[in-house]
């Protein structure tokens, strides 16, 4: 079959192939070769699974069960704590916005 490439680069095989995976295997003398593919999930473990995979130093474990980033907090735990002890002294944004604009709203006294 003689198919001619479209000016953006596209090759049309017909409905017959539509909606099929091909791998494209590019030859050193200029040929193309497409080889039909299935595509295979890969299993994914389940959420109990993944938080018993993850080693948890002393058994912390992020609160809140975002089992897909226990990881990320485990490696992090350090500034996340740190981050923690800084919300608590200072407060949050939100709060101390609030703080800010109550202060803002204040008539000056006279001294």
């Amino acid at each position: 079959m003689l198919k001619e490439v479209g000016a953006s680069g596209q090759i049309s095989l017909g409905k017959k192939y539509a909606g099929q995976l091909y791998e494209v295997v590019i030859h050193e003398d200029g040929r193309f070769e497409l080889l039909p593919m299935k595509v295979v999930p890969q299993s994914r473990p389940s959420p109990t699974q993944r938080i018993q995979s993850v080693s948890a130093p002393g058994g912390w474990v992020p609160p809140g069960g975002y089992t897909q980033c226990t990881q990320w907090a485990l490696d992090n735990q350090e500034a996340l704590t740190a981050y923690a002890a800084q919300i608590k002294e200072e407060g949050t944004a939100a709060e101390q916005l609030e703080s800010y604009l109550s202060q803002q709203s204040r008539p000056e006294q006279s001294t």
